[in-house]
């Protein structure tokens, strides 16, 4: 997978989890999509966060070897 669209699939996955478990709880459908919208958004940052932190390690432990 390269290694730019994996922060939007990842967020992609996010937002629809988020948006079927909204839609299990009777909220309304444009409530939903918001939500789904924010944990999108969230699962995105999350993502690109996670990776820096990944390569941080990474480097980090190739400086002491």
């Amino acid at each position: 997978m390269p290694k730019k669209l994996k922060p939007f699939i990842e967020g992609l996955a996010v937002g629809c989890v988020f948006i079927s478990i909204t839609m299990l709880f009777q909220i309304p459908l444009y409530m939903s999509f918001i939500i789904g919208a924010l944990a999108a958004l969230g699962g995105y940052r999350n993502s690109i966060k996670m990776d820096k932190a990944k390569e941080a390690k990474k480097k980090g432990q190739n400086s002491k070897e």
